[in-house]
């Protein structure tokens, strides 16, 4: 499933959680409202997706994706 896909119905002033992974290492890509996330990212296939972090103590959710890293096109030779 796509990135895009799975935050759907999520409300845009909660917070999405991103990492990205590759070779079982995560690397924390950043934290950010769903209304503000756009690009590329949203095309990538989601690895992971962890539950809502409980709100009670912040007063709002987190939402933790593992997305699949990107190919780096840079390192490639024929």
């Amino acid at each position: 499933m796509k990135l895009y896909e799975a935050i759907k119905d999520i409300p845009d002033n909660e917070w999405l959680d991103i990492s990205e992974v590759k070779r079982d290492e995560p690397l924390h890509i950043g934290r950010i409202t769903k209304e503000l996330l756009k690009g590329e990212i949203l095309e990538r296939e989601v690895v992971k997706h962890l539950s809502a972090v409980d709100p009670s103590k912040r007063g709002y959710n987190i939402y933790r994706f593992y997305v699949e890293a990107r190919e780096n096109d840079i390192y490639k030779f024929d």
